[in-house]
């Protein structure tokens, strides 16, 4: 399996009627309940379940969450990256930072504020600035 795409990693059991191809993570709390280790992959196949053990390395998406895990010695929702690259420069290298909303000041432009603000809250929302 290269690129996953797992229905849920905390299912509490096997779904009663799982569909044919459903890959769910087995859960931490929910190992005896699926009979089997923490985050390994479950396949339905139609007769059984086909465990996999994940790779190191190994991305999958998981559907009820809409997150991106990697598997290093557990699923780990944190990619492990210090940064991208696009067209040879580094974007988001550095570590966020706090930027304080406009305030005070002689002359206050209500829509220079307005838009500043949303600006930061969008960043602080990408996780680039701290809140």
């Amino acid at each position: 399996m290269v690129a996953l795409a797992v229905v849920s990693r905390s299912q509490a059991a096997p779904p009663a009627l799982p569909v044919l191809g459903d890959l769910f993570i087995v859960p931490v709390a929910a190992a005896a309940a699926w009979g089997h280790p923490a985050d390994q992959l479950l396949q339905w196949v139609g007769s059984g379940w086909q465990p996999q053990q994940p790779r190191p390395g190994q991305l999958a998406l998981v559907l009820d969450e809409n997150r991106l895990l990697i598997f290093s010695s557990g699923w780990q929702d944190r990619l492990p990256v210090a940064g991208l690259q696009l067209a040879g420069r580094a974007v988001l290298a550095a570590s966020p930072v706090s930027i304080s909303a406009p305030q005070g000041g002689g002359t206050i432009d209500t829509q220079a504020r307005d838009a500043l603000t949303a600006l930061l809250t969008a960043l602080r929302d990408q996780g680039i600035l701290l809140p």
